[in-house]
Order: C-alpha cells, then sequence, then structure tokens
C-alpha cells in the first residue's frame, strides 16, 4: 500500500507541473498540428483564439469569450470546444476546487472533452490530435480530485494522463512548442525526487530527466514557441525563485509576464515576490496593496506574508512582522499557491525567535515550517538551524 501511495504522490505532482502547461499547448495544437487540418486552414478562427488566448490570461473573461464563441459556434463537437470551456471556467473561478458549483461545470465540460476525443482516437489519422485531449481532460481532473482529497480517483486519472503524456513524447522532435513539455519533464523528473526522496523506489515506472537539459529547454521555448512562451517563462521563474535561488533571472521573467498581462493576480503575486528577493522593495509595495485589496484568500495570505518579510527584512520590526506572521498563520493555506508562503511565515517566526533568544519555540517553528515547505532556500534554512 505504501508503494502505491507513493507512485500515486509522485503521479499527481507531474499532473500538477505538467496540466498547468496544457492551455498554451492546447494552442499549439489547434493552430500547429497536421491533425488539425480543418481548423490548420481556418486563419480567421486562428487569430480568433489568439486573441482571446490574450485576454483570458489577462483576466478580461467577457472579451475573451466573444473571441471564443465564433469557434466553438464553428466546431460544435469537436473537443477543443468542451475544453476551452473547461479553462474558462478554470480561470474565473481559482481555486476551482473551493467553488462546488463552478467545479461541477469544470468536470463536465472536461468529461465531455473525453467523449469527444475518445471518438476522435477511432480515427488513425487523428490519433495524435486525440491523445492530446485525452491527456488534458484526464490531467485536470486528476489535479482537481487531488485538492479535494479523493485520492484513489485521483490516482487513476493521473496514471491514464502519464500513459497518454508518454505516447504523446513522439511528438517532441516535430515542433519548437514541445520544448516546454520535453523542458518541464526533464526537469521535473530529477527535482521532484531530489525535493521528495520517498518516491526514489519508484522512478522505474517514468524515463529518466535531465534538470540542466530541461531548463535550457524552456529557455528555448520562450524564444521560439509562439503558444507555449508565456507558461514556459513561468515556469522558468518559479524554478529560479524556488530551486535555484537566482532571483535576478526570475526577476526577468516575472517582470515580462505582468507587464504584459498586469490583470492576472497569480502573476502579480510571484511578481511581488521576485521584487522583494531582489530588494525591490518601494516597487514592491504598490503591487502587495493591489493583492490584499483582492480579499481573496490566496493573495491576501501571500500580500501579508510580503508585507511582514518587509517589516522584518528591511524595516528591521521584528513587532509587526510577528503580528503579520502570526495573522497569516491563521489563514488557510492553499496546497496549490501558498503552502510555501505559509512556510515563509513559520521561518520568519523562527527567525525573531532565535533574535530574541527563544531557540527551543525557534526550534519548534522550523519543524512546522518543513511540514510545508518546498523552497531550496527555506527548507535549506530550517534544516540548518535543526541540525
Amino acid at each position: 500500500m505504501g508503494g502505491f501511495f507513493a507512485y500515486y504522490s509522485l503521479l499527481k505532482k507531474y499532473t500538477f507541473y505538467f496540466m498547468r502547461q496544457l492551455f498554451g499547448i492546447l494552442l499549439f495544437w489547434v493552430l500547429s498540428a497536421n491533425s488539425f487540418a480543418q481548423l490548420l486552414n481556418d486563419n480567421d478562427s486562428k487569430q480568433l483564439i489568439i486573441k482571446g488566448l490574450d485576454k483570458l490570461y489577462n483576466y478580461e473573461f467577457k472579451e475573451a469569450e466573444n473571441y471564443f464563441h465564433s469557434v466553438k459556434i464553428k466546431y460544435p463537437k469537436h473537443p477543443v470546444t468542451p475544453l476551452l470551456n473547461a479553462l474558462q471556467v478554470q480561470w474565473q473561478n481559482l481555486p476551482i476546487e473551493q467553488n462546488p458549483k463552478a467545479l461541477a461545470q469544470y468536470l463536465a465540460f472536461l468529461e465531455k472533452c473525453q467523449l469527444s476525443s475518445e471518438t476522435l482516437l477511432q480515427d488513425p489519422n487523428r490519433k495524435a490530435e486525440a491523445i492530446f485531449f485525452l491527456t488534458a481532460s484526464h490531467g485536470y481532473i486528476a489535479l482537481v480530485l487531488n485538492y479535494k482529497k479523493e485520492q484513489v480517483k485521483a490516482a487513476n486519472e493521473a496514471r491514464k494522463a502519464y500513459g497518454y503524456l508518454r505516447d504523446g513524447k513522439q511528438l517532441i522532435e516535430k515542433n519548437p512548442e514541445f520544448l516546454f513539455t520535453s523542458g518541464l519533464y526533464n526537469f521535473y523528473r530529477v527535482q521532484y525526487p531530489e525535493t521528495h526522496p520517498i518516491v526514489k523506489p519508484v522512478m522505474l515506472f517514468f524515463e529518466n530527466g535531465n534538470k540542466k537539459l530541461g531548463v535550457q529547454q524552456l529557455e528555448q521555448a520562450v524564444q521560439k514557441s509562439v503558444f507555449s512562451r508565456i507558461e514556459a517563462a513561468f515556469y522558468l521563474m518559479g524554478i529560479c525563485l524556488k530551486y535555484e535561488s537566482n532571483y535576478p533571472k526570475a526577476l526577468v521573467y516575472s517582470n515580462w509576464l505582468h507587464e504584459r498581462y498586469p490583470n492576472n493576480l497569480i502573476y502579480t503575486m510571484r511578481h511581488t515576490e521576485s521584487l522583494l528577493m531582489n530588494g525591490k522593495m518601494d516597487d514592491a509595495q504598490p503591487l502587495i496593496q493591489q493583492l490584499k485589496r483582492t480579499n481573496d484568500k490566496v493573495y491576501l495570505l501571500a500580500g501579508t506574508v510580503f508585507e511582514a518579510l518587509i517589516n522584518e527584512k528591511f524595516k528591521k520590526n521584528d513587532k509587526t512582522a510577528a503580528e503579520q506572521y502570526v495573522s497569516v498563520l491563521k489563514m488557510q493555506p492553499n496546497d496549490r499557491y501558498t503552502n510555501d508562503y505559509y512556510a515563509m511565515a513559520y521561518a520568519g517566526l523562527a527567525r525573531i525567535a532565535i533574535r530574541s533568544g527563544d531557540k527551543k519555540r525557534a526550534h519548534e517553528l522550523y519543524s512546522k515550517c518543513l511540514e510545508y515547505a518546498e523552497y531550496n532556500s527555506t527548507i535549506n534554512e530550517a534544516e540548518n538551524f535543526l541540525k
């Protein structure tokens, strides 16, 4: 049983990292794959989808739907239509698993996408097309079931998603868009077991990876791809922040994303973090206020952590910082977006405890920190103290 859950854990994590990129890759398939012959030659629909994509990323949901509407009318039975519908519901209701009504719509669209894709799979000439949409639909369902704590169902969906993803790897060499999926796999195939040693025994289920090559492929995707460059930049920013502590490089990508999509609060949140890690407190402060004004728990938690970091590290105000860190710990962290910020709050309180001479309290706080942390910098800080 332990082996099954370790296997599930790895599949679950891969699903998270791989499926977040699907909107960009979806556009690649819609606009570039030979199997989409009808849509490929439909220049009007291609332009509508490109414009809709930019609007969706920038949280301009009505405008995005205006662009997508004609495409959906033209291709009502194609799996692209229900998948686009699902992604629109997801972006408008983040985190989707916390909104029961939206979640029901989301799952219904994904199941419809699966049915349409299974029909396509029966046509040998459209196998690649079907594989993509089956990967997407199973992957997104697995991800949301995981966050709903329905682990057995999520594991089954993740297994199916990984199977289709593996089948699709043969297509990597055909187009620079696939530099992104290849880069993600190569990097996280190595990084995830490094961060979570418990899964190393089940590595035999997966092909080998290469972190250096993965980063290079993601960088090439930003430079060469058209439709996956946004997601490639987002993941490179995360890698630089989370695993490499390369803050100047993270800022390059976060600044580009924020300037292009200023209304996207996920990008704003990560850009604010990048600014702080580079010591740009003055630039970060108005963005912190923007995050907190949303009253969304995800952004409120992040904004409060960022304010606490400014008070602790820049203003040397431990009293105010401690109060803010404590207020963060009274909030409920979100597995998908804010676990690491929650860990930062524990680490901040531990540093303050050390300065006040309470090493026992610091030990307790750093131990709690490690229950949530995945940032290498946070983990190293906690482990070095505990040793």
